[in-house]
């Protein structure tokens, strides 16, 4: 008699051991955080770098550059497609009645 789908039962029909059924277990992993300890190297650059600290930027200050002509100048165009393509273009004020053409 052969018991396919019984999991008792192989496919050839000889009858399992029970222990095959039984799931292991599994112990239950402690996490434990690295120690790590600094080497000799390590403990030097930090011996080094809290007496000699970074500079960390400059100390004067540098007003920004003045680009309000900028907003000013775009003023005097427009962007339009060019044509019939999907591309656009800056066209100077004068030139507007031209766009698609």
């Amino acid at each position: 008699m052969n018991y396919i789908g019984s999991i008792r039962y192989d496919h050839h029909g000889r009858k399992r051991k029970t222990k095959a059924l039984t799931p292991r277990r599994k112990a239950k992993q402690v996490f434990i955080p690295l120690k790590k300890e600094k080497t000799f190297a390590e403990q030097r650059m930090e011996e080094f770098n809290n007496k000699y600290p970074s500079h960390t930027g400059n100390s004067r200050y540098e007003a920004p550059e003045d680009t309000s002509w900028k907003a000013e100048e775009s003023k005097n165009f427009t962007v339009a497609p060019a044509y019939n393509k999907g591309a656009y273009q800056v066209i100077p004020q004068n030139d507007v009645e031209h766009i698609g053409k």
